[in-house]
């Protein structure tokens, strides 16, 4: 039987500063989502733009939350009246579209609340185009730097990094022809699309597989996005006729 596509899973990426995940965790069971996954990752913004934020570290909780396709505004228009993260610095959610899961998901997400839709004409419509891509880049520990400098010069303002370990390595060291080490790095770069072949190319020239980073890079696109915005120049907002230190 054909799952309608207001069923259609999609996974809710909220990144925050380190412990205001919880929080986010709250508003999802509140809308009766049970499938939420709280991991701790690394801010990779330069110094200059967590100054312009105003933001004092870079430790981040990511959470990691499914989502029926229907329920996906009201979620998000929650998550931001309680998180606020239309205003620069407080965090970003931003929805992943998936192609496949577990037939029981959407009807454990769905049947608490009575909200599944009853037609198609209730389900929310996907943007025409999809103007943001995530960049998952998976290196060597201690090779995070290499890759954002690499990604900066291509006009990324940060990422988010997460701590790894690969397992079953050695098949593929016998396919590569040289030592992986098993410690990784999972570097994540949210991107305009018109960006992301760029930043990609540049990362993988300075830390792809056949660099010392050993980098793997693949992209997925992002439907839904909010808490990325363009900061504004500094030069456009100071005064002519101040003088700088």
């Amino acid at each position: 039987m054909r799952v309608p596509e207001a069923l259609h899973l999609k996974l809710i990426v909220t990144i925050v500063d380190r412990g205001k995940g919880g929080r986010a965790v709250d508003i999802y069971r509140q809308e009766r989502l049970h499938f939420e996954y709280l991991c701790m990752g690394m801010g990779t913004a330069s110094s200059q733009i967590l100054d312009y934020f105003g933001l004092a570290e870079v430790e981040k909780d990511v959470v990691l939350t499914l989502v029926p396709k229907f329920k996906v505004p009201s979620v998000i228009a929650k998550t931001n009246e309680a998180l606020n993260l239309k205003k620069p610095g407080r965090g970003i959610l931003f929805t992943i579209p998936l192609s496949g899961a577990s037939s029981h998901l959407p009807k454990v997400l769905c049947k608490e609340d009575g909200s599944l839709p009853s037609t198609e004409s209730e389900e929310t419509k996907m943007e025409d185009a999809i103007r943001y891509d995530l960049i998952l880049v998976i290196v060597n520990r201690g090779s995070v730097d290499t890759v954002m400098d690499a990604a900066r010069a291509e006009g990324a303002r940060g990422g988010t990094v997460l701590h790894a370990r690969r397992v079953g390595f050695e098949d593929a060291e016998n396919l590569l022809g040289f030592a992986l080490q098993p410690e990784k790095d999972v570097v994540t770069i949210l991107t305009p699309r018109a960006q992301k072949q760029a930043i990609m190319m540049a990362i993988n020239g300075k830390a792809g597989l056949a660099t010392e980073a050993r980098g793997i890079l693949f992209s997925l696109p992002v439907d839904d996005m909010i808490g990325l915005q363009t900061p504004v120049s500094p030069s456009l907002t100071e005064d002519p006729g101040a003088s700088g230190s």
